[in-house]
């Protein structure tokens, strides 16, 4: 711990030191191959703007490179940026960003500040610009040397991309699954997130606005008023800290910018679909107060019908947004931002492929369900964060930040676990979160050749998780007898077992009558908390050649409690046979409290060697990790996982060809130690986490883009995965997931879509995006149960219509699904603890209309 804080600590004194203004010195610099050493040289200071033409608005993350030079930054999000190191006369000075023409400018440096501003033209035909904060600085997606893919909020309007859900489609190697909004999973090359124990971290990382809302319950947001969405694969724990083991999602927003302007957005569609959004920029003062509102709703009917009553799998949705930029000065900028969000949704489809409905119909793509709790099931959640983004700049490059953020949320879901109409499974989860972080971070520029920041950070969660269980023992003892075959008759009633079996292997509990009514509850609670170290750079090594390292220290306390007790009803005597009476499913007990502390680091480095402006090749490696897990069994006793040690190595190739053409093709191996999976426990009859042992994956990905013409762009991708578990384990043991595939992760998957324009008048245009994503055979579940899977599948959505330039004024008709094939959302789930597992049905086609009007 002292050599990594002292690490820390040497590290930002050399970029302070590297800071300060130097009148003289020695200057070593390479121009047109010739390499001079010129000694006492002036301090030579360039500051500039880029903007483009001809809307004039600011380039951010555009490259300035000094040629012949290892002199290199990127602009900042206001289109700044701050060279030194230079010397005194003719230096030829570049700017580069895909999308725009490269400018070249040969300029006269003198003695103290230079001001070298740029305008960038934009292509006739070209690809649109991206810039991306992956690496905490505003920067090309050509010059991050990692598997990265952004969706901006153009690209996500063209494509009708509104769900997190829909994200995946758009990102080789991605899976995700939302059967409820406070349980979604997000899986990146295979890697999948469980959050069976309140105190146990995702591993993928979701970031709002540079906050963390990576616990399971708080990650999903509607995707409204989005300046663009960046995936970052590969363990990500030095640039994004805890919960990144596999990658994380950065999802930004719009943020309030000079000048008045604003949209409103109305939809209507099937299944009643209702839809009204919209956004309002307001700047004060000469630009001095900016503010940025924003808001969402969202409604549509379940597409599961269900015959005891009301709908299911549907949608009812509404979002705030207010964002308020104040900069008092040139040196001070700060960004206050708060966002709600709140879920009324109806339940969850969870059903039977084995037992009909009450009508005689088993095939659940009828999307007519019987469970018998009718209109009690429901999905609710209610989300608040506030954050704040206080930077104070030294100059454009080199600045301190501040990010302090609160988030709130609370999120309750009751399911039919049995997916019938038999009252034997009824369970509900109530989910309440309070977070709170606080980041220092220092971004600097040592003499424009090393772009880095470090920085410290604090995080603290509090969860309470509670888990209801209100089974019927007169239909569940069929599940628990293991006799799953007489839950439902041929008829399709539902017939009770008022008592057990006089069956003398029962003992003195032969011909006990059975209850119809038990309630019990388990109530586990944890203080989350860590504190880290960071720090992060890329040093251009030769003009061409740039290394990349980075370093977290993290120290982690947990503290949880569980407890677990009878509440309702009369006891349990099938609890007599689990040996958890007066309960079922978990033994009363007293609430225990487990502590403990841990200490770990996450670390990256990699080199990546530029063939030109506009291409390049990198290599690297990643150590990714997930936190100790510590959970409680049935019976109240504690179990604390070992760390999931993540070892990643990544190579790539990235290139821009004319600005017209990009691809982005990568190869990546990684090895997993103490895999965590979660796994259904016949003696403690629970789902907990189990050590897997040791897994092995690699594979390959490819991103490409064209711009064919002025009216036609082109887009794909594909992923190739191989993900197992290892036959041995660290210690050489036979493991029992050995071969087996990872859930949720296809082999093969890939997307291909197209945006097509047509002019019809010199004031309208015609568009059309059609984007079809197809996977390969999935498993629902690690231990690879046959049943438990679905096969590969394709899925065509689209959006067409008229866009007027004056007023902006766009009619699209969307469309989901439109080739109305069937496939499986998730397979198996809470029944299958008992032999009746459920299945969720992907939804139907859905069509519908929107029309958007920009000021």
């Amino acid at each position: 711990m002292k050599r990594i804080l002292f690490l820390f600590i040497l590290l930002g004194f050399i970029s302070e030191l590297a800071a300060q203004p130097k009148r003289s010195g020695k200057v070593k610099r390479k121009y047109r191959n010739v390499e001079v050493v010129n000694e006492n040289l002036p301090e030579v200071l360039v500051h500039g703007l880029v903007i483009n033409f001809p809307g004039r608005e600011p380039v951010a993350g555009a490259t300035v490179v000094v040629r012949g030079t290892r002199i290199h930054v990127n602009t900042n999000e206001d289109g700044e940026y701050f060279l030194t190191g230079l010397t005194t006369g003719i230096n030829s000075i570049m700017v580069s960003h895909q999308g725009y023409r490269t400018k070249i400018i040969d300029y006269y440096l003198q003695e103290g500040n230079n001001d070298v501003h740029f305008t960038l033209d934009r292509e006739p035909i070209i690809l649109e610009p991206v810039t991306v904060t992956a690496q905490q600085r505003e920067q090309h997606l050509l010059e991050v040397p990692s598997g990265i893919s952004t969706l901006s909020g153009r690209m996500m309007e063209n494509v009708n991309l509104q769900s997190m859900d829909e994200v995946a489609g758009f990102v080789p190697g991605m899976y995700s699954r939302i059967q409820t909004p406070h349980r979604p999973t997000f899986s990146i090359r295979g890697l999948t997130s469980d959050e069976v124990s309140p105190n146990a971290q995702p591993r993928v990382s979701v970031y709002l606005n540079q906050v963390p809302v990576s616990r399971a319950s708080m990650a999903v947001h509607e995707l409204y008023d989005m300046e663009r969405v960046e995936v970052i694969r590969g363990p990500q724990g030095t640039l994004f800290g805890r919960g990144a083991q596999a990658g994380a999602i950065s999802l930004v927003t719009k943020k309030p910018a000079p000048g008045f302007g604003g949209y409103v957005t109305a939809g209507m569609g099937e299944y009643a679909s209702q839809e009204l959004q919209g956004a309002l920029n307001l700047p004060f003062f000469g630009d001095k107060l900016i503010l940025r509102t924003s808001g969402v709703y969202k409604y549509q009917d379940g597409y599961v019908e269900n015959t005891f009553g009301g709908k299911l799998n549907g949608r009812n949705t509404i979002g705030g947004r207010f964002a308020l930029r104040a900069a008092p000065s040139q040196r001070l900028k700060i960004d206050l931002m708060v966002n709600y969000q709140k879920d009324d949704l109806p339940g969850t489809a969870f059903m039977s492929q084995r037992f009909p409905n009450v009508n005689g119909v088993n095939d659940i793509f009828q999307y007519e369900a019987s469970l018998e709790q009718g209109e009690n099931l429901f999905n609710r959640r209610e989300v608040l964060g506030t954050s704040m983004d206080v930077r104070f700049f030294r100059n454009e490059n080199t600045y301190w930040s501040s990010f302090t953020s609160l988030f709130n949320n609370t999120a309750s879901s009751r399911w039919d676990g049995d997916g019938t109409r038999a009252p034997a499974i009824d369970m509900a989860e109530n989910v309440d979160v309070r977070q709170v972080t606080q980041e220092l971070r220092y971004n600097f520029s040592r003499r424009s050749r090393t772009n880095g920041f470090i920085g410290l950070g604090y995080w603290r969660e509090e969860v309470s998780q509670n888990y209801w269980f209100g089974p019927n023992e007169q239909h569940m003892a069929y599940l628990f007898l293991q006799m799953p075959e007489y839950l439902i008759a041929p008829d399709g009633n539902a017939w009770p077992m008022t008592s057990l079996p006089d069956d003398p292997r029962l003992g003195p509990l032969a011909g006990l009558p059975l209850p119809s009514s038990h309630e019990e509850e388990n109530r586990s609670t944890a203080l989350n908390q860590s504190a880290d170290l960071f720090g992060d750079a890329t040093w251009k090594v030769r003009p061409r050649l740039s290394l990349t390292a980075g370093l977290r220290g993290t120290y982690e306390n947990f503290r949880v409690t569980n407890e677990s007790l009878m509440t309702g009803g009369s006891p349990s005597v099938l609890g007599m046979l689990a040996g958890n009476q007066p309960n079922l499913f978990f033994r009363p007990a007293n609430l225990t409290e487990v502590q403990r502390s841990f200490f770990s680091y996450t670390a990256r480095a990699g080199l990546k060697h530029d063939f030109n402006s506009y291409s390049n090749a990198y290599l690297g490696y990643a150590r990714g990790r997930r936190p100790n897990v510590i959970q409680f069994n049935s019976a109240g006793r504690h179990e604390i996982m070992k760390q999931e040690v993540l070892h990643s190595f990544d190579a790539g190739f990235k290139m821009s060809v004319n600005q017209r053409f990009w691809i982005d093709a990568g190869g990546f191996y990684q090895l997993y130690r103490n895999f965590q999976t979660t796994a259904w426990d016949s003696v403690s009859v629970n789902y907990l986490i189990h050590d897997a042992g040791r897994a092995t994956l690699y594979g390959a990905e490819v991103t490409a883009k064209a711009a064919v013409s002025q009216f036609l762009e082109l887009f794909g991708n594909y992923a190739w995965i191989h993900a197992r578990f290892d036959s041995l384990d660290s210690q050489g043991n036979p493991q029992e997931y050995a071969g087996n595939t990872f859930r949720l992760t296809p082999e093969h998957s890939f997307s291909v879509g197209l945006h097509g324009r047509l002019r019809i008048h010199e004031n309208l245009e015609a568009f059309m995006v059609p984007v079809y994503t197809w996977k390969s055979h999935i498993w629902f579940e690690d231990a690879n149960i046959p049943g438990l899977e679905q096969a590969a599948y394709g899925m065509l959505n689209g959006r067409a219509g008229l866009e007027m330039k004056k007023p902006a004024l766009t009619l699209a008709i969307t469309g989901s699904n439109i080739m109305n094939e069937n496939y499986l959302i998730s397979g198996g789930n809470t029944g299958t603890m008992f032999g009746v597992p459920t299945f969720v049905p992907g939804p139907p086609r859905m069509l519908g209309t929107r029309v958007t009007l920009r000021f």
